[in-house]
């Protein structure tokens, strides 16, 4: 039940914070980029105190991927699904970026324990 209320405050939070960064910065390529940092980077600091942070991270990135490329095929009919090249990277963007997230809060939880 925990990954399911991850992925739903990591889209909830997508959403807003898309939209306030549509006000903000109307560029589409720096605010695509922005705003992939936040999510998953959000989504590897949700993740880092699970069991198994880094295999729940990468897990919970592709289910968000699939859910954002179902979301833009069905709803806004952009054919994402049956493009291989797109899919691929963003498969590989979203899990080097929460891969990371989880290792840096994970190393900066630790150096707190320490101090």
């Amino acid at each position: 039940m925990k990954y399911v209320q991850v992925l739903g405050i990591v889209t909830i939070s997508m959403i807003v914070f898309s939209f306030i960064m549509v006000l903000v910065i109307p560029h589409y390529l720096i605010h695509s980029i922005i705003v992939m940092v936040f999510s998953y980077g959000l989504l590897g600091y949700l993740s880092r105190s699970f069991h198994f942070p880094y295999f729940t991270a990468y897990m919970l990135a592709c289910a968000l991927v699939v859910i954002n490329i179902l979301f833009s095929h069905f709803f806004f009919e952009i054919p994402l699904l049956f493009e291989p090249d797109i899919a691929f990277f963003s498969f590989i963007n979203a899990c080097a970026i929460v891969i990371a997230s989880v290792f840096i809060f994970r190393k900066i939880e630790a150096r707190r324990a320490h101090s």
